[in-house]
């Protein structure tokens, strides 16, 4: 008692500024200490899926529980990109820097203290998944796509010339990556990596096939693609030539053309270009900051995501499956990386 007698004494001779100061310090602490105390009831085995566990003891301030069907232990971090993380106050830091702006690898490992390995792990383990958290777009829903050039940046090994990516070739062509942006007017979005070369029809169902109300009205280019697709799905569909910019009214993709041109100035500029194989990430990372959330936010979706963990350490596998299979280019040079465990048939 005498101890906390001293600390009121001592903080009223504080200015206002430096009370201020103390207040955001002590809100972070408390912060940092709900991170490594956090407890609720996970929904499932992350392993397995089963929803027959138990309790099991705790460790280091976390419930532990085990599942029947498997007998895995986990916690409710498992999976989840606070998985195994224990620089907590460092990881704090890594993700306010994350909603502030879009830092290089190397600035982020500098302002944090930590290695840049480190550093990109984090990135992509808390980035990993998020386009996937849309609910149904309704009213009228804008729908285009963008395209950057296929990029290798930061893979080793490779033999021929030009070995970042690109093409001299103009138009569409099998050295472009399209990514799919719909979005409704109420600030619902989806940025998906759809495939290498020419869209079609499967490749916009692949990604975004059910996501839409029955009141729903797309809005689009004449693509023949996406014409397809929303018969398909019988959806009301409005299109418009390219060089006309809108079919009239409300019915325009400028809210799309926005966030693409948003996007295109963060790859293209912030970032320097960017590796196909982690493109889906930084569109995430896009994502996020426009949907200006708190760290306590960011929390809420981390936890939610347990898929993290495999994501990460199967993310080339996942890519050789997107260059094998909706590509026209050939996987080459995989990376010599490997993680103690696998869970990439459980990866859909």
């Amino acid at each position: 008692m005498a101890t906390k007698q001293q600390i009121m004494g001592l903080i009223n001779e504080l200015s206002e500024d430096d009370k201020y100061d103390l207040l955001e310090e002590l809100n972070s602490k408390i912060h940092i200490l709900s991170m490594k105390t956090i407890d609720f009831q996970p929904l499932s085995c992350p392993n397995c899926n089963s929803k027959l566990f138990m309790k099991y003891g705790k460790r280091n301030g976390q419930q532990r529980y085990k599942c029947k069907a498997c007998c895995k232990i986990f916690t409710p971090r498992t999976g989840t990109p606070l998985d195994k993380i224990r620089k907590t106050e460092k990881f704090e830091k890594y993700k306010a820097l994350m909603l502030e702006g879009y830092l290089p690898i190397k600035e982020m490992a500098n302002k944090t203290g930590i290695s840049i390995q480190t550093a990109f792990d984090w990135r992509h383990k808390i980035l990993s998944e998020v386009s996937d958290r849309v609910e149904q777009f309704e009213g009228t829903t804008e729908i285009d796509d963008i395209w950057f050039l296929y990029s290798q940046k930061g893979r080793k090994g490779l033999q021929y010339s030009r070995k970042r990516g690109g093409s001299k070739r103009a138009g569409d062509n099998g050295f472009q990556t399209k990514l799919l942006i719909t979005s409704d007017r109420k600030s619902k979005t989806d940025m998906s990596v759809t495939c290498i070369g020419r869209l079609k029809k499967s490749d916009i169902q692949r990604k975004i096939s059910g996501k839409f109300s029955n009141s729903c009205t797309l809005v689009s280019d004449k693509h023949r693609s996406i014409a397809s697709f929303a018969k398909s799905e019988g959806i009301k569909h409005v299109s418009f030539k390219a060089k006309d910019h809108t079919a009239g009214g409300e019915y325009h993709v400028q809210n799309v053309n926005s966030i693409a041109s948003r996007l295109k100035g963060v790859i293209n500029h912030s970032l320097r270009g960017v590796s196909t194989k982690y493109l889906q990430s930084y569109a995430n990372w896009m994502k996020i900051r426009e949907m200006d959330i708190s760290n306590e936010e960011l929390d809420n979706i981390m936890f939610n995501n347990r898929n993290a963990t495999k994501i990460h350490i199967n993310r080339e596998q996942i890519y050789k499956r997107f260059i094998t299979n909706f590509s026209e280019r050939t996987y080459r040079c995989p990376v010599k990386r490997t993680f103690k465990s696998s869970f990439y048939d459980k990866i859909q």
